[in-house]
């Protein structure tokens, strides 16, 4: 089995871009996982939450997290976030590795996240802690 990347990968590596764009369908399935009577109406946008989702499980793949044996916890979230983005408009995820150190065999990693719409703008940005264990450090 290869190595998991992020045993390897040095703080700047870079991810993406991916594309991260929520159709209707894919909206409407996050809302019913995730929401309930308390939840908020966003209409026909989007809560930035579900985009940071879509990230984050391009990132998991690319950093080699599925690989067996590894256990995933999610330390920290931090979300900032510019305007209202509406489902189906175009938006584009690019990734940084921030922190990534190895303390008592667990790899401590911070990835922050860059999203941008159609016309290249930056609409919001994301900043995301995992601890991994399951490695032989």
């Amino acid at each position: 089995m290869a190595e998991p990347l992020i045993s390897t990968a040095v703080i700047g590596h870079e991810f993406g871009p991916y594309d991260v764009t929520i159709v209707g369908e894919r909206a409407t399935a996050y809302s019913a996982a995730v929401g309930g009577d308390e939840s908020p109406d966003y209409g026909d946008t989007l809560a930035p939450i579900i985009i940071v989702a879509a990230a984050l499980t391009e990132l998991i793949d690319d950093l080699g997290l599925y690989s067996g044996g590894l256990q995933t916890v999610h330390a920290g979230q931090e979300v900032s976030w510019g305007r209202a983005v509406y489902i189906g408009e175009k938006v584009e995820a690019r990734g940084k590795l921030a922190a990534n150190s190895i303390r008592r065999g667990n790899h401590f990693a911070t990835v922050t996240v860059s999203y941008t719409d159609g016309n290249g703008a930056e609409i919001g940005t994301s900043s995301t802690t995992i601890i991994v264990t399951g490695e032989q450090s």
